[in-house]
């Protein structure tokens, strides 16, 4: 059985989705530390941009490269 890591499933959500948040993240895929995704992500190459803010306050995330 394959199990996509939380790293795969924000990836292929932004792919589809122009940005992420905590909120979403949590409704979604049950990730309670989004920020720590993004770090890790940030790490193995990826690009963020996190200038903006959600509604709620929530830090939008979005793909950059």
């Amino acid at each position: 059985m394959y199990r996509q890591t939380q790293g795969a499933k924000i990836i292929d959500y932004l792919k589809k989705n122009k940005f992420i948040t905590s909120r979403t993240a949590i409704q979604k895929f049950f990730i309670t530390r989004l920020s720590a995704v993004i770090f890790e992500l940030k790490e193995a190459g990826f690009e963020f941009d996190t200038s903006e803010r959600d509604e709620h306050g929530f830090t939008k995330y979005r793909l950059i490269k």
